[in-house]
Order: C-alpha cells, then structure tokens, then sequence
C-alpha cells in the first residue's frame, strides 16, 4: 500500500502541472507519452549488472564479480496487440545465443487519467520460435496471440520527468517464479536520452525482507565503442575463388563476441577488441580473433588501425570481413 500511495500522489502532481500548461495550437495534435517513450527506449543497450546484496543463497554471481549485459529494444509494428509495442530481448556477455529475457512490451496511456505509461509485459511460449522478432517480418507476420503469455502483476507504470522516464512495478504482485510464491520482484527502471539504468530486488513476501539486489547502468567504457557488422562468406569446397556470402553478425570492437556456423556443422567464434585489449592497455590497434569452437588455440587473427573502417581475416573456406555500422569519414566499404 506504501508503494501505491507514493505513487499516486507523485502522478497526481504531475497531472496537475500537465493541466497548467498551455493548450497545443489550435489543430496540433500533441505527441502521445507512448510514442515518446518508444523513441526513448529503442535501442542498443550495453550494461554493467552488480550484485550488490544477496541472502538467497542460489546466486549464480558472485560479489566480487559483474556481468555485461546487452539489451535490444525494437518497436515492432502487432496492431491487434497494441498500437505502440516494443520487442525486447536481454543477453548476458555478448552471447546472443542464450537470452535470458525476451519479451514483448504493450505501452498505453490511461484516458484522462495521470501523466505515466502503463507497459504490459508478454512472454513466448515458444521462445526460440520468436528470437530477432523486430528483424523478419515474415516472422512478424505469423505471431498470434495464442504464441503469448502475461506476466502476472509484473506491469510497469513509467512517469515522464523532463526528458526521461522513470517508475516500476507496484505492490507484491510481480511474483518470482523460481521461489513458489514466496519472494515478489521490485524492478524499478529509468529510461532517456543516453541514459539506461534498472535495479531488482528480490523481497520476502512474508515480511518484506529484502533477499536479493542488483543494479544495471550502461558501461561507461561502451560509450566510446563502434559496432560492426561482420560479413562471413564460406567455401564447400575449401577453395578461395568458391567463397559465396553465408551470413552477417553483429558485435562491438570493446570485447564484442559473436557465434555462427558453417553448413558443414563446424562453430565459430569471433572476437573484436579495441582499446579494452586486456595483455596492453596502450596498445592502439583494432583486432579481429577467429576461433573454432572446440579447438586447441584460436584459428586466425588480425589487426589494423584503431580506427580503420574495415579488418579483415582470409583463409582458403572462411573469409570474415568487418566494417562498423556508423562509419566516421567516408562510406563503409564492405
């Protein structure tokens, strides 16, 4: 009750300043708070998580240890669900492979009601069907909502504050699965421009007791990051002149990794490390690493320039070549 006083009395406040505004020139139609907030939150969110408390005992993390974190959020066009829904989809240390979050995100407004965003939060039943949603709309198009589940009581409500939205879930309501009803999820969430940050608690439902804490917020470091797009082309017959395009992946030169695989069956890795190259902070080169999963030692590696808009590796079946998706100077050349 706390939590749900609190936060009727800061939107009854916003609401209130909202009425002394003045009134929209006659015939413009003001921006909806739900458009804004799509605007705010789409995008490419590279995090630093801290576990900063923990009582629970079944952490996976340990207090001196942290995860990266990326989070991608996409507005995705589902007008029988909503006509303003987000896509979002959470990864731990740039392994795309494994998301540990995927989630579908349906904002509205209340008519005449306060100032805020009310965001219903929809999981897959079917996940790994419904992974890169924003990017096929092939896929797109096939979604029901018989593919989709709520989330029970895990609704977040997002107040505007200037040019950034901030709020969370409300009450008890937002249950951890993982405990069978007996610990609730607090998430609180700030979402604007250039800035990206979240906070967990797991609480005790039994007498509020805090469990568990963690706090997300974007690297600092990843600021000064590039990302790439990466073209692989692969050769059936281990020939240079038989390469043909296979795929395209995605990754950021501070640490980034990326996974794909030939037709033949054979994983790989890549690597690209800029200024956050572990063996030599100084060292002021761009290097693209090739590794076979399952192998000994890495398979090839490169470098080039720090701010070279392209690297490349070659080999007789496997060609890897590199350009950043936002080239400073001239056109990417790729």
């Amino acid at each position: 009750m706390r939590h749900r006083a609190a936060l009727a009395a800061l939107l009854l406040a916003l609401a209130v300043r909202a009425g002394l505004a003045a009134e929209p020139e006659s015939g413009v139609r003001p921006r909806s708070l739900e458009a804004e907030l799509v605007e705010r939150w789409s995008g490419v969110y590279d995090s630093l998580e801290e576990l900063i408390f923990d009582q629970t005992g079944a952490t996976a993390l340990a207090f001196d240890a942290s995860l990266r974190v990326r989070t991608i959020v996409a507005p995705v066009s589902l007008p029988w669900l909503g006509t303003s829904v987000l896509y979002l989809e959470e990864f731990l240390q740039d392994d795309p492979d494994r998301p540990r979050r995927l989630v579908l995100l349906r904002l509205s407004g209340e008519p005449g009601g306060p100032a805020a965003v009310h965001v219903r939060q929809f999981t897959f039943r079917d996940p790994e069907r419904w992974r890169r949603l924003y990017a096929d709309a092939t896929l797109l198009g096939a979604l029901r909502a018989q593919d989709l589940e709520q989330i029970p009581g895990c609704d977040l409500l997002l107040v505007p504050e200037g040019e950034q939205f901030q709020g969370g879930t409300l009450g008890h309501e937002c249950i951890d699965s993982a405990d069978a009803r007996e610990r609730y999820v607090d998430y609180r969430l700030l979402v604007g421009r250039d800035l990206y940050w979240y906070r967990k608690r797991l609480v005790r439902l039994a007498d509020d007791q805090l469990l568990q804490e963690s706090v997300g917020f974007e690297w600092f470091e990843l600021h000064r990051a590039r990302l790439f797009a990466c073209r692989i082309g692969w050769s059936p017959s281990g020939r240079a002149q038989d390469l043909a395009p296979l795929s395209v992946v995605e990754l950021h030169d501070e640490g980034g990794h990326a996974r794909f695989a030939t037709p033949d069956g054979h994983p790989f890795e890549l690597e690209l490390h800029s200024r956050d190259w572990p063996f030599d902070a100084n060292r002021d080169a761009l290097i693209l690493v090739v590794h076979e999963l399952g192998g000994a030692a890495r398979l090839a590696s490169a470098w080039t320039e720090l701010t070279a808009d392209q690297i490349s590796v070659q080999l007789d079946a496997l060609e890897v070549r590199c350009g950043p998706i936002a080239p400073n100077g001239d056109n990417l050349r790729f």
